[in-house]
């Protein structure tokens, strides 16, 4: 009745990395919503921080922007997060319209998914929620 959280029934970006996944493998996701543009700085305004998704893999992005190998994350604060485009070039604001949903596929799924205290477990079209999990509080 109870799970911890961990690369081996999640696997992750850095998992990935290593070769001991492919990116269809790694189950994790942390949705975030756009809600902001600065386009003289050419960044997406988030509303996910590192209290979404932890500060580990920073030097890797914190993971990788699912479907959207044009965005990376351009650094996290508390409560909000910044996306550039991932080859330093400029963003096409009119395809991230303020309310898009995007999932982060996490660096490392062990601290990311500590940071909640819920898993919403999605059927196969990967959007209809099927089951809500509670994550543990200690070991």
């Amino acid at each position: 009745n109870e799970m911890h959280p961990g690369n081996y029934c999640y696997y992750d970006v850095m998992q990935e990395k290593l070769g001991s996944c492919g990116e269809q493998d790694i189950a994790v996701r942390v949705a975030t919503r756009v809600i902001g543009h600065y386009p003289k700085r050419d960044l997406l305004l988030v509303d996910m921080g590192w209290t979404a998704c932890s500060k580990q893999g920073e030097e890797c992005g914190f993971g990788r922007i699912e479907a959207h190998p044009e965005l990376a994350v351009a650094g996290l604060k508390q409560e909000a997060g910044l996306l550039r485009a991932s080859d330093g070039g400029h963003l096409d604001f009119s395809k991230y319209p303020l309310g898009t949903v995007l999932r982060l596929e996490p660096y490392h799924s062990c601290a990311h998914t500590k940071q909640h205290d819920r898993i919403h477990v999605l059927s196969d079209d990967r959007e209809t929620v099927e089951a809500t999990w509670r994550i543990c509080r200690g070991w």
